[in-house]
């Protein structure tokens, strides 16, 4: 289920793609038909100090993700920062099989309220593990609003409640026992 989980969220890694990349054996040089032998070429040692600054060869320009040769991966709506419209998706799904529509939406960076009440207790609670899981992995958040209804986001949107806030509710009023040292062991008894 984990495998199925990384395939629909594209986290799978595509290891094919290198194949076709290095050349098939070493080419023969005229150094390898004489006698002389080659000097063994030096390979610098691994270091386990790693540079953090930017590499300068880094552009922030956009770059095809085709590309073999690109590191650069392009990120959707990354260049949508001021006056930027955030979507909100409110699904109300009637059936387990509705859930890739919710993780594509994630994918997608788009927050989505997800309203369970027309789903079976049991449906509903495997589709809430399953849109969480992907919720973490992609590290989003989850917050209930509601009796079986959920708020799922992406990692660009930040989720807050209301603290401190006064929510008027009905306090009852307590009603104070009568003081015991009033009465006699007779009342006492009765009491």
């Amino acid at each position: 289920m984990l495998g199925k989980l990384r395939d629909l969220m594209g986290l799978t890694p595509e290891t094919d793609i290198y194949d076709e990349e290095y050349p098939q054996g070493t080419p023969r040089t005229a150094a390898m038909d004489s006698d002389v032998e080659p000097l063994p070429t030096s390979r610098p040692t691994l270091s386990h100090d790693f540079d953090t600054s930017p590499s300068p060869s880094v552009t922030t320009g956009s770059v095809p993700t085709g590309s073999a040769s690109s590191n650069v991966i392009g990120m959707p709506n990354a260049g949508r920062w001021w006056g930027a419209v955030a979507e909100v998706l409110v699904m109300q799904p009637r059936s387990f099989s509705e859930m890739p529509e919710v993780i594509k939406a994630l994918k997608e960076r788009k927050s989505v309220v997800l309203n369970l009440t027309l789903m079976e207790p049991e449906q509903a609670q495997r589709s809430v593990d399953f849109v969480a899981g992907a919720t973490y992995t992609i590290d989003g958040h989850q917050e209930r609003i509601g009796e079986s209804i959920f708020l799922f986001t992406p990692s660009c949107v930040q989720v807050s409640t209301q603290v401190g806030g006064v929510r008027p509710t009905a306090t009852p009023t307590p009603v104070a026992p009568p003081p015991a040292w009033g009465m006699d062991a007779q009342q006492q008894r009765s009491a």
